[in-house]
């Protein structure tokens, strides 16, 4: 693991009115988000991302990130240092799917 992409040692978790706030970054796969104060580089413009778009938004790190928006989407939203989360950590479970595709029309 990189410095690049080491896990901050918390992140540190604000909203500001119905919106996450977060740091506005680019890499070179394009415009990224980081939680304020997570990165070592110099601090970068500040947004506010209501849950709908945020819930599609890169946001670094993505562990973390997804616990929150997990916990905001469930209508408790942390506030304040959150401790980084590594999925890498958890053990892999098989999920077994199936789907039943409905046509509405003629088949081609």
């Amino acid at each position: 693991m990189t410095a690049e992409t080491r896990p901050p040692a918390s992140a540190t978790v604000q909203f500001d009115g119905d919106g996450l706030v977060l740091e506005l970054r680019h890499d070179a796969e394009g415009p990224y988000y980081a939680f304020p104060g997570t990165r070592s580089e110099a601090p970068a413009p500040r947004v506010t991302l209501p849950l709908e778009r945020a819930m599609h938004a890169r946001i670094r790190p993505a562990g973390t990130a997804e616990a929150v928006l997990r916990a905001w989407s469930q209508g408790a939203p942390p506030q304040g240092a959150v401790e980084p989360v590594d999925p890498s950590a958890v053990e892999p479970v098989r999920v077994r799917a199936g789907a039943v595709v409905i046509r509405d029309g003629p088949s081609c």
